[in-house]
């Protein structure tokens, strides 16, 4: 078998070589690929374009998004146009198909999103000399995949997720993978009978195996890799021989996992002068530590200061020994100071951040420094001096960049004073693709008015005359997740906090103000926001396309559109949060299954509004009061509203409009325009709910099909009141001492009243006005004035069919309703019942054409 290998490899560096001779010279054809509509280009695909070039020619890939599999049989360049694979996304037409499947020498693809292939994003098949750079794997089977001799090949700053295995060689040589950065796959890195192969400078972690190792994949050089917090195993080795493996970090529950009885792998290099992989001023061996902190061999001390310990490491407790393991530098304070008086490190932050180490702490002088930090060492602190965010301040000078642009995990930033210009899309403070950062106790604010300062001789403290804001971004996250943003005051006209596709991180006790959008969370799911204060922005906390997150506690005020707005997001929770003085309080648009519980809205134009196919929420204890609208349902269904207070609003204080399927029950609504209003609206439940001391207690208008039951409508101008609707049931309502009528029907026809509870009302108990085929029995009617029937009211019945059953008395037969005046000369209390089947023995004629022919009779109506 090594000698058909070591046969194919001759015959591959003959070809190689023959390859590079003969490569031919002629003018290079630039063809462009254009699937939108702003502009025009040869073809709409890339398939097409790749058929009609030449060898040599060059394709050009407008952004967009591009739904193909591609078979590339000639030799040929495929560009992005933008070079970001952020805005040119290559995906699988057929998932089952590999996305680009490479057929011939010399192929370069640059700068392409490539996702949905349950096969590979690229597959080489028997290729050298293929350039794949700069592009973003995800969500496929494979990222990259070099098969049967696959040899020559340069794979270069790819971005590599969510995949089965993110790069695959077998049987494949001689090939350089460097600088990739590989996360969320099973296998990072997986080498199958490939030997010879150059690992160099790629990070790789959070999958389940870093790097495989097996079957004769021997002689490859691994170095300069970063190999840490993969669930299973850093380094997965197996039949492997004369690997040579050194300068890497591995930071691994198991950094190295050996199914070898025998190791001729090469741990180490030769001690050599240079700056290693820990930050160590010699080259040796491999950092070896643990997610726990220990760092191996343990206790070994680097008594000659070389950056090396001065013991061997036998790798895991096995026979794999790195003889020149590497030791990490203990963490140092750097000092920044750009102000006369006492002198430190350095002058500016980035300096500082440049000369240090993972863990380190950058204690910052007041003054004024005018800087765009980049922070890319992991763990490091940067804090002033004073704790004082008034005094140390930070203002951008370039305001096309991020003042503080953070792509290194563990990132501490605080007590300082950020200051712009900084124009959209830049930020304060940006964190890119990151984890576990604080940032805490900061000021910032987007423009700066060159303050007065008095500069300090010694150690006292700075004092800041005048800042202003303006647009930008006050802290951005990118695909950033577990991060905490803790008691910052942001402020400015652009958006104070953006979440951008970044999940689980917390934000607490933060306070935004003026601002466009004082938090802004954008596709970023199961986030929590406790206790910050949003005022004066445009929107104070908006949530588009996201799901999961929680909004406890936070206050929002005067908001010029709304406080809380969700926008298409789903199965977020919003409780215990105070919104006042904004036009809407807490806004819904396309969001379902949101639980918004326990907030208190008030002084605003809507306190809490739900519209456009807000489905299926749930809105539990909440206060809604001193607005125009307590809670106001437009377009949507399902939603649940329990135990809500809704007082001394304007308008209406529950209002459901264009809606179907809703459920009110047990809310209060009191001193309102009208407690619960319904407006072209059907098949909504309005059960067990109290209305009082309102115009109207509830109004249905050009509305069908509701259920309205065990309601309690008192002390209103009106109690229930319905407009030119029809097919309603209300049933077991309690209708008391309200102003003008208990219950009022205007042009609603065919709708049924029973078992309801009608006293003491000062004008009619009911009044119908042009509503027929409404059938009406079983209430109980004591007032002064029980009915009145106005205009025509045709086909409309106040008794069912006589029945045995319990009438609303406790009599034993259903049939007409219980007439009754508090003085007591009503007909049911006047007509005797001689047979006591509950029913008097006389019909009760209200009008010509309204007779209750088995009107209810009273207890004492048998003699």
């Amino acid at each position: 078998m090594m000698q058909i290998k070591e046969i194919f490899k001759t015959i591959f560096l003959i070809l190689l070589t023959f390859h590079l001779v003969t490569a031919g010279s002629a003018a290079a054809t630039v063809l462009s690929v254009n699937n939108g509509t702003d502009s025009v280009a040869d073809f709409v695909s890339i398939q097409a374009a790749v058929d009609a070039a030449n060898p040599g020619d060059e394709i050009v890939v407008k952004p967009g998004i591009y739904e193909e599999n591609i078979v590339i049989t000639k030799k040929i360049s495929i560009v992005s146009e933008s070079g970001n694979f952020s805005d040119t996304i290559v995906r699988a037409a057929d998932s089952s198909e590999d996305i680009f499947g490479i057929w011939e020498n010399g192929v370069s693809i640059k700068g392409f999103g490539i996702t949905g292939s349950e096969s590979a994003g690229f597959h080489l098949f028997g290729v050298n000399d293929c350039h794949i750079e700069n592009n973003r794997f995800y969500n496929n089977s494979y990222g990259i995949d070099l098969y049967i001799t696959s040899s020559g090949n340069t794979l270069n700053s790819n971005e590599i997720s969510d995949s089965l295995t993110g790069i695959s060689l077998g049987g494949s040589w001689y090939n350089d993978l460097s600088n990739n950065i590989i996360s969320n796959c099973s296998s990072g890195i997986s080498l199958f009978d490939s030997p010879d192969n150059f690992l160099n400078n790629n990070k790789i972690s959070k999958n389940i195996i870093g790097i495989s190792l097996t079957g004769e994949s021997n002689g490859n050089t691994l170095v300069n890799n970063t190999v840490i917090l993969n669930e299973k195993e850093g380094l997965h080795i197996y039949e492997t021989s004369k690997n040579l493996i050194y300068n890497n970090y591995f930071n691994n529950t198991v950094n190295v996992n050996s199914e070898m009885f025998s190791d001729t792998n090469v741990w180490n290099t030769t001690k050599t002068e240079g700056i290693n992989i820990a930050g160590g001023p010699y080259l040796g061996g491999n950092f070896w530590a643990k997610p726990n902190g220990t760092v191996y061999p343990a206790g070994i001390r680097d008594a000659d200061f070389d950056g090396i310990l001065d013991s061997q490491y036998n790798i895991e407790g096995s026979q794999l020994i790195d003889y020149l393991p590497l030791k990490g530098l203990n963490p140092v304070t750097i000092t920044v100071n750009n102000s006369p008086g006492q002198a430190a490190d350095f002058t500016s932050i980035q300096a500082a951040i440049d000369n240090a180490f993972p863990g380190d702490t950058i204690l910052i002088f007041p003054g004024v420094y005018e800087e765009n930090v980049n922070v890319y060492v992991t763990n490091l602190t940067l804090t002033s001096k004073s704790g004082s965010s008034g005094d140390t301040i930070v203002k951008a000078a370039n305001r096309q960049n991020d003042v503080f642009y953070i792509i290194a995990d563990g990132v501490t930033i605080r007590g300082l004073n950020i200051v712009g210009p900084v124009d959209s899309p830049y930020a304060g403070i940006r964190l890119n693709r990151v984890k576990y950062c604080n940032i805490e106790n900061n000021h910032l604010s987007y423009n700066y008015i060159e303050p007065i300062l008095n500069i300090p001789s010694s150690d006292s403290s700075l004092t800041l005359i005048n800042s202003n804001s303006d647009t930008g971004f006050g802290i951005l996250l990118d695909s950033s997740s577990s991060n905490i943003l803790s008691n910052n005051t942001v402020s400015g006209k652009g958006a104070s906090i953006l979440l951008r596709k970044s999940p689980e991180n917390t934000l607490i006790s933060n306070s935004v103000s003026s601002s466009n959008y004082g938090i802004w969370a954008d596709s970023s799911s199961n986030n929590t926001l406790n206790g910050n204060s949003l005022s004066n922005n445009k929107i104070g906390a908006y949530l588009k396309i996201s799901s999961g997150n929680l909004l406890n506690n936070n206050t929002v005020s005067n908001s010029t559109g709304s406080g809380i707005n969700l926008w298409d997001s789903v199965g977020n929770m919003l409780s215990n949060s105070t919104a006042s003085k904004n036009r809407v309080s807490i806004v819904l648009r396309n969001s379902s299954s949101n639980l918004i519980n326990n907030n208190m809205v008030s002084d605003s134009d809507y306190g809490i509004w739900m519209y456009y196919l807000s489905n299926d929420n749930k809105l539990n204890d909440n206060r809604a009061q001193n607005n125009r609208v307590g809670i106001y349902i437009k377009a949507s269904s399902g939603n649940v509203l329990t135990k809500n207070t809704a007082l001394n609003t304007t308008d209406s204080g529950i209002s459901v409009w264009n809606s179907i399927e809703n459920t009110l029950i047990n809310n209060a609504a009191s001193n309102n325009g009208v407690s619960v209003f319904l407006q072209n609206s059907s098949k909504n439940t309005i059960l067990n709910n109290t209305v009082s001391s309102s115009s109207y207690g509830i109004w249905i208008a050009l509305s069908s099909n509701n259920n309205l039951s065990d309601n309690n409508a008192s002390n209103n101008k009106f109690g229930l009141y319905l407009k030119n609707s029809s097919g309603n049931r209300l049933s077991g309502n309690l209708v008391n001492s309200n102003f003008r009528h208990g219950i009022y029907l205007g042009s609603s026809g065919n709708n049924m009243l029973n078992d309801n509870m009608v006293v003491s009302n000062s004008g009619y108990g009911l009044y119908l006005l042009d509503s027929g085929n409404c059938l009406i029995y079983n209430n109980y009617f004591n007032n002064k004035n029980n009915i009145y029937l106005d205009g025509s009211n045709a086909g409309t019945s106040l008794n069912t069919t006589l029945k045995q059953e319990k009438n609303i008395l406790g009599g034993p037969c259903l049939g007409g309703n219980f007439w009754a005046t508090p003085q007591g000369d009503g007909f049911s209390q006047t007509h005797v019942d001689k047979n006591g089947d509950g029913i008097c023995d006389a019909a009760y004629a209200v009008k010509k054409e309204g007779m209750d022919y088995l009107p209810l009779a009273g207890f004492n109506s048998t003699n």
